[in-house]
């Protein structure tokens, strides 16, 4: 921008903002900031400015909307690759920043890639891997096969982590899942809740009779020698084998 096109400028502020002070010394201060850009950028800038119901703007306002307009530009341009063969040589660069010049400037539109369509529903793809895979003759097989069953304890769909009671995902899988899976990984039927809780009450039942069987008073002996360790009877045996000795 020219000084001539800064003094048509600062008339245009004058139109717009009447109450603004602009003197015979405005357009010489405002061509050291506005020199890079062009007329219909500044112009643009303070209509931008005004429509937002401001009365007044500074040098530092339009020149801060004029970058907002620039970057708003190339955020929205797509820039042209380099051709085939191109190794990054400077025909390529120059022409690269001479496009993104452009396109800051205003001198050219920038040209936007076209949004993907909308994809469907979530729902409408769920279980559509696993019939695509019995479709060719393939089951789905699970990276973890501790998860091939459903967990009877957190209530986990089949391939799902287990949960803990928070909700939140647990790192391994509950023991009894991994029973299930195993059965189910053999070609068995996997255990239900009941059989799992019956299995439970029986492991149980074991384990309180070994502990009564550990925590019950030894059955006196009376031929146990205490001091010595050993059977009275076999004492007595011995000494009597000694006197016949003697």
């Amino acid at each position: 921008m020219n000084r001539q096109e800064v003094v048509l400028l600062a008339r245009y502020v004058r139109a717009v903002c009447p109450q603004q002070k602009i003197d015979e010394y405005t357009a010489d201060a405002w061509h050291d900031f506005l020199g890079p850009y062009s007329l219909n950028e500044a112009r643009a800038a303070v209509h931008r400015h005004v429509t937002l119901g401001n009365a007044f703007i500074s040098i530092g306002e339009i020149c801060a909307q004029i970058r907002r307009a620039r970057n708003d530009r190339l955020a929205r341009h797509t820039e042209a690759e380099p051709p085939y063969g191109d190794f990054g040589d400077a025909s390529y660069k120059a022409a690269l920043h001479d496009e993104r010049r452009a396109i800051a400037d205003g001198r050219t539109e920038p040209v936007v890639v076209p949004a993907l369509p909308p994809g469907e529903k979530v729902a409408e793809y769920e279980g559509r891997g696993r019939a695509l895979l019995n479709s060719v003759g393939r089951e789905s097989i699970s990276r973890r096969p501790e998860l091939a069953a459903p967990c009877p304890h957190c209530d986990a769909a089949a391939g799902r982590p287990c949960t803990n009671g928070r909700g939140d995902r647990r790192v391994d899988a509950h023991p009894s899942r991994i029973e299930a899976s195993h059965d189910i990984n053999a070609g068995k039927a996997p255990a239900g809740r009941e059989d799992i809780e019956r299995e439970i009450e029986r492991r149980r039942q074991a384990a309180a009779a070994v502990a009564a069987r550990l925590t019950e008073p030894p059955e006196p002996d009376d031929d146990f020698d205490p001091v010595h360790r050993t059977k009275a009877a076999a004492k007595k045996a011995g000494v009597d084998e000694e006197t016949a000795a003697s």
